[in-house]
């Protein structure tokens, strides 16, 4: 996804440093002499500050200071993954803020939004089962991401959800509260509009396979 062009997510991403402007990034890090050494944050690998932050380089606050930096790289940088920066966030934001972790949460949803509003099979696409399993490593319950569903019936999400009813099938991994809720009757019936709607799109086999595996 380019974040770029979403206005949603690049609001949502200023936001998220306006919430950490407490906490100003450092630009060196100190990491232990046998593995990294001093370390400049403009020349560092980000998937490897998102492993080592807290760890072998810097402090926990360091991480805390620098996951503006880091969601950004990792919805803009091939070099490391949304699910890598979520798990150390969850690991770390304890004891962080209200309006910084609220912040944290408004990057995802925006994130989720985009992805909602955009066909699986577009260029630079990802599919709603991918993206739910990175978010989850934030170790919060899915409802925000299924109100956000829910609210949104249109094309793309409906075509989202007919590929995680047919990815179910086919035993891919997905949360059981979110699983419970694409199987129900309401979805079903979601499911036949949009395989209604949309005769003669290169996505109705797909909503045409989902109603018949929901049923």
């Amino acid at each position: 996804m380019d974040v770029q062009t979403d206005a949603g997510v690049d609001a949502a991403l200023w936001g998220l440093e306006a919430a950490f402007v407490a906490s100003p990034p450092p630009e060196t890090l100190a990491g232990c002499p046998h593995c990294h050494g001093e370390v400049r944050v403009a020349d560092a690998d980000p998937l490897t500050l998102a492993l080592a932050l807290g760890n072998t380089l810097g402090t926990a606050d360091d991480l805390r200071a620098l996951t503006p930096w880091l969601l950004r790289r990792a919805l803009t940088d091939d070099r490391v993954d949304l699910r890598t920066v979520l798990t150390r966030i969850a690991e770390n934001w304890a004891d962080w803020s209200d309006l910084e972790c609220d912040a944290v949460r408004d990057v995802v949803d925006a994130v989720w939004t985009a992805l909602l509003d955009t066909h699986p099979d577009d260029p630079g696409g990802a599919t709603a089962v991918a993206m739910l399993d990175s978010i989850g490593a934030l170790g919060e319950p899915p409802d925000r991401l299924i109100a956000i569903w829910e609210y949104k019936e249109i094309a793309s999400a409906d075509h989202h959800l007919a590929e995680l009813v047919v990815d179910a099938f086919y035993g891919a991994r997905i949360d059981p509260h979110v699983l419970a809720w694409a199987r129900e009757d309401v979805q079903r019936a979601r499911l036949e509009r949009a395989r209604d709607r949309d005769r003669g799109e290169s996505w109705v086999g797909t909503l045409t396979a989902a109603c018949d595996l929901a049923g």
